[in-house]
């Protein structure tokens, strides 16, 4: 089963990463969720849906956007609140450098981050994912 997941670069998803993962025993990333989406030739929005509606325009959202949307989101979040950016890696738990990370839109985050990123701003990790209303700016559909 792990050989359907292939990226189209030819990269598949590990099996131990699928074994894993269908065990609930990792802290999955939204790369590994792309490359399962990808494999099953689903959205990234309708594999993470379960079968429940999404509204069309986050069938367009991969990886990539959901990183966007998040850097957008705790920029904002860091701004309106007048944190300093070693203030707002705390306040959301996670490294400086990690902090870094999410606000340039790189590395593979994992969703539990984006769980405890959302727990800390008292947001729903829907956000990310499905709601129109971000922010003003925000990166989005």
């Amino acid at each position: 089963m792990a050989e359907l997941f292939r990226t189209a670069e030819g990269e598949k998803l590990a099996y131990r990463t699928y074994i894993q993962t269908v065990r609930q025993k990792n802290n999955v990333t939204l790369t590994t969720l792309q490359i399962m989406a990808n494999g099953l030739h689903l959205s990234f929005a309708a594999l993470l849906a379960g079968g429940k509606k999404v509204p069309e325009w986050a069938h367009r959202l991969d990886d990539n956007a959901i990183r966007k949307r998040l850097a957008h989101i705790i920029d904002f979040e860091r701004q309106r609140r007048t944190l300093h950016r070693y203030e707002m890696a705390e306040l959301i738990g996670v490294a400086e450098a990690t902090f870094t990370k999410l606000e340039r839109a790189s590395g593979n985050i994992s969703v539990d981050t984006i769980a405890a990123i959302a727990k800390a701003l008292k947001l729903d990790p829907a956000t990310f994912l499905f709601s129109e209303k971000i922010p003003p700016g925000g990166a989005g559909t």
